[in-house]
């Protein structure tokens, strides 16, 4: 609307944004850049109602439990549920299509979690990394914005080779998403300090 309007304004375009905002989209994106993710299977709703047992044989036939829902499209960990078994695929599934006709199922894995600042238009700037430092495993909506049972560790206390190449795939997905003005990275770091980024 304010490029129609022809009116400056920050951050990323139309295209970008789309994209970035679409987490199924994102994941292509990423995976044509060659930057790690955790594995994952998409879900249209239209294909788990037609044939359920299928797209359950696909989500436990790729990943292992624990697995996260997430609706394609939306954010603040909103619609998000963690599975431990198949009832409970189904019902995140779901409370999934309750806010979008498109579903991602992740595999759950064991990580601390990492977010690198992007800064920039052409010449693109990242920031240290930071960690968000949380008491709960699942870091859902209420954890973020009610119970506030969080903290940042800015920078975060990793080795320097894993933090430059945190640093280097956030510049890379902002540039392959077509980033500009700012963004967050936010990126999954094992125990053996394996990198996955998660989402823009």
């Amino acid at each position: 609307f304010l490029e129609t309007l022809d009116m400056p304004d920050v951050g990323a375009g139309v295209v970008t944004s789309a994209c970035a905002m679409d987490k199924i989209m994102t994941k292509y994106i990423l995976q044509a850049a060659g930057i790690p993710q955790v594995p994952y299977v998409p879900v249209l709703k239209n294909q788990w109602k037609e044939n359920p047992k299928q797209i359950f044989d696909k989500c436990e036939g790729t990943l292992l439990y624990p697995m996260f829902i997430k609706p394609a499209n939306m954010g603040s960990s909103v619609g998000i549920s963690r599975a431990e078994n198949r009832e409970e695929l189904q019902n995140a599934l779901q409370e999934a299509y309750r806010y979008d006709s498109r579903a991602l199922v992740e595999q759950g894995i064991d990580a601390r979690e990492i977010e690198v600042a992007v800064l920039g238009n052409d010449d693109v700037r990242t920031t240290l990394p930071g960690e968000v430092v949380k008491e709960v495993a699942f870091y859902d909506y209420n954890a973020k914005y009610i119970d506030n049972t969080i903290q940042m560790a800015i920078p975060a206390e990793i080795p320097e080779e894993v933090m430059q190449k945190a640093r280097d795939y956030a510049k890379l997905a902002y540039t392959m998403l077509g980033g500009s003005g700012l963004s967050r990275c936010d990126f999954f770091l094992t125990n053996k300090n394996e990198l996955f980024l998660n989402e823009l």
